[in-house]
């Protein structure tokens, strides 16, 4: 007998006359590896090329835009320093002034004279009309010394628009061009840059503001001057136009998309080209502490605490290089910024021509191995064309027996047990054929008894839907349950992991005037726990209706649960009985999970107490009591680990804040929308988990008034 590996064996020598194209195959392929071997050097050195050029270009711009910054940084800082310095010398020489007097002859201050406008002059200012002249004289001829040291400042320096003190007792004087637009009073303390050198008594920086006369965007540094004794006596300030510095910095065009601006110590820019202004003509500033985007704000907080540097960042819905330089006499950072695009703009065009000469390359290796090919194909092809004559003869002898078989095969898997499969080949065919003969009595005898377990399970699951029926039916629920009852409403819902389940909830009238409400879960889960339910919820319910207090209920059926419990199960559960009339409520915790109460003011909050230890788990536990009163509007949720330790697919659980946090949501809603909220929730969280374990929840509300009784 020829075996299957015999004939395949002499098909494998049949082909062997096909060496040529063997060997015609195994040229091609070196061709081509040879060919992706060039086209990918080429592409790896052209990569590498174009990384290694984005890198330079990316260095050298990133260097150019932080040198940049610190440029406009230097030159902020030069402008600023000299109006500081003023400041800072005019309140010494004030100072000066006031602690040796004697030393300085009296000097004559006057009103602003119109006649000199456009020219720089001194003006005396009062405060208001309650400032004696007389009274403040001696000073004002004291301090008008000061007069000429702010107009040889404001003279040999353009950029400062007005040199100006102020003193506590009543007046100031100021330089400037501008004497003819003078009112006949200027309050000073009222100004922002006067309260903020007194309060912080030190030299201080106002914020940027727009020129009251429409001159551009000004700035004003203020310090306080004072006597021999310490005692501070007025303020001292020098306003500018940074209407120079701002153009500086706006008129900055760094490439096509490059441009800069400034940022004041609070995060906002104060100046920039895209600085607009409302309808009041008050200068809008942006917040950088306050951007959407995560990154800016993080790099603002940089920039408030004094660093420079350079990141890549989305800042006004563009991709762009953002470097930041701080000033030195204010608080305040210089950034510029340009698209990443732009900068790395070189890059493409170097990244394009490698690729071209790549191409290049690539068709020039084409152009070489094309004819080698063109002839090994041929070659391939007469092969080719002789391995396929021969194939179809030695298939014909292999696959007839084959197609007997399947044929058979195709009357058995159509039903037909009794079909007989007859090959005579005497190979493993033949012997395959046999083997499916003795597999269709097997297969008839394991159809025979399939049919048999599934009637028995269809037996099971009629008797497990008749229990679940049962089970549902001992649980009350018609709703409402106790529509005579105004005092209160009450409603529960029940969903069990399995067809039955352990978890019960239970509520009846133990008399007229009170109700008992029990919320339990047995451990495990089917039939077995629904069994152990039925007697632990009958237990629970006479003894109660028999009068006894949770506690005494829960002691005495403890011990008769633990009488014949060989199977070591137990029970969880909270107990109370509520008297309608007072809002009494009193209760007791068997190893449960703590309720959550509401009170009509507030939200739900967990009912802690110390739970005593499980029923049925030891004989002769002895439980306690709790009590609480109910007012009108006051609401009680109880509930079993179904609910809380409800998993997800990740293995995470429901958890009590997750509860809490859904009941404060739906506060007010009807219990029964309260109830249905927390299982969508649930539900929601759980997504395509499996259900773990019952869910049994139970909702009342005392809408009685016992503060009235």
């Amino acid at each position: 007998m020829k075996s299957i590996r015999a004939k395949i064996l002499l098909t494998v020598l049949a082909l062997s006359a096909c060496s040529i194209g063997i060997v015609a195959a195994v040229t091609l392929a070196n061709l081509h590896s040879m060919r992706g071997s060039v086209v990918e050097m080429s592409d790896t050195l052209g990569t590498k090329a174009a990384e290694d050029s984005g890198s330079a270009i990316e260095s050298q711009v990133l260097q150019q835009l932080a040198l940049t910054a610190a440029d406009k940084a230097d030159y902020a800082d030069e402008k600023m320093n000299k109006q500081q310095l003023y400041t800072h010398q005019v309140a010494e020489y004030l100072t000066q002034l006031y602690s040796d007097p004697e030393s300085y002859r009296a000097r004559e201050a006057r009103a602003p004279d119109p006649a000199l406008e456009g020219e720089l002059s001194a003006q005396l200012l009062y405060f208001n009309e309650t400032i004696d002249p007389a009274a403040v004289a001696d000073e004002i001829a004291l301090t008008a010394n000061a007069g000429d040291v702010l107009l040889s400042i404001a003279r040999s320096d353009p950029e400062i628009e007005c040199g100006y003190f102020a003193a506590a007792s009543g007046f100031s004087l100021t330089v400037d061009n501008i004497s003819g637009q003078k009112t006949e009073y200027l309050d000073c303390p009222t100004r922002g840059w006067y309260q903020a050198a007194m309060a912080q008594e030190q030299l201080i920086w106002t914020d940027v503001f727009d020129d009251a006369m429409g001159r551009g965007l000004a700035i004003t540094c203020a310090a306080p001057y004072r006597d021999g004794t310490g005692d501070i006596r007025g303020v001292v300030a020098f306003g500018s136009l940074i209407t120079t510095l701002s153009n500086t910095i706006i008129e900055t065009k760094i490439g096509e998309t490059g441009y800069a601006f400034v940022v004041n110590e609070k995060g906002q820019t104060i100046i920039s080209p895209n600085i607009t202004k409302d309808e009041q003509g008050r200068i809008v500033r942006e917040n950088l502490t306050e951007n959407e985007n995560a990154e800016v704000r993080h790099l603002a907080g940089q920039m408030l605490d004094g660093m420079s540097g350079v990141s890549r960042v989305e800042f006004e819905g563009r991709d762009v290089y953002m470097a930041y330089e701080p000033m030195e006499v204010l608080p305040w950072t210089v950034v510029t910024v340009m698209d990443v695009a732009e900068a790395l703009s070189p890059a493409a065009a170097t990244r394009s021509g490698i690729e071209a000469m790549t191409a290049r390359t690539v068709a020039d290796v084409n152009h070489s191995i094309r004819g080698v090919t063109l002839a090994v194909i041929v070659v391939l092809a007469l092969s080719v064309l002789a391995v396929v004559i021969l194939s179809a003869v030695l298939a014909g002898r292999i696959t007839r027996p084959l197609g007997r078989l399947l044929e058979g095969v195709g009357r058995i898997s159509g039903g037909d047990l009794d079909a007989q499969i007859t090959v005579e080949t005497r190979d493993e065919i033949a012997s395959l054929a046999d083997a499916f003969n003795g597999m269709t009595g097997s297969l008839k005898k394991h159809i025979a008894d399939l049919t048999a377990v599934t009637a028995e399970k269809e037996r099971i699951g009629a008797e497990l839907n008749v229990a679940t029926d049962i089970q549902a039916s001992m649980l009350p629920s018609i709703f409402p349950a106790f529509p005579e009852r105004s005092e209160f409403d009450i409603y529960a819902t029940m969903v069990p992991a399995k067809e039955v389940g352990g978890d019960f909830y239970d509520f009846f009238m133990v008399d007229d005037e009170h109700l008992g409400i029990v919320m339990a879960d047995v451990s495990g889960k089917g039939v077995p726990a629904a069994l152990f339910m039925v007697i632990a919820k009958t237990l629970i319910k006479n003894h109660a209706q028999n009068g006894e207090k949770p506690e005494d209920v829960f002691t005495n059926v403890n011990n008769q649960l633990c009488e014949s419990n060989d199977a070591g199960m137990f029970v969880t559960g909270w107990m109370a009985v509520l008297n309608i009339r007072t809002g009494e409520l009193t209760y007791a915790n068997a190893g449960h999970n703590p309720p959550l109460l509401r009170r009509a003011d507030g939200g739900f909050e967990y009912l802690h107490s110390t739970p005593g230890f499980v029923l049925a788990g030891l004989e002769g536990m002895q439980y306690t009591q709790s009590n609480l009163t109910l007012r009108s509007g006051d609401a009680l949720y109880l509930y079993t680990d179904g609910v809380t330790e409800a998993t997800d697919l990740n293995e995470q659980l429901y958890g009590e804040e997750r509860l809490q946090a859904v009941l404060n949501a739906n506060a007010d809603a009807s219990l029964s929308q309260l109830l249905a909220a927390v299982k969508a929730d649930v539900d929601a969280f759980v997504g395509e988990a499996p259900q773990f374990d019952d869910i049994t929840m139970l909702a009342l509300r005392f809408t009685g008034d016992a503060a009235a009784i």
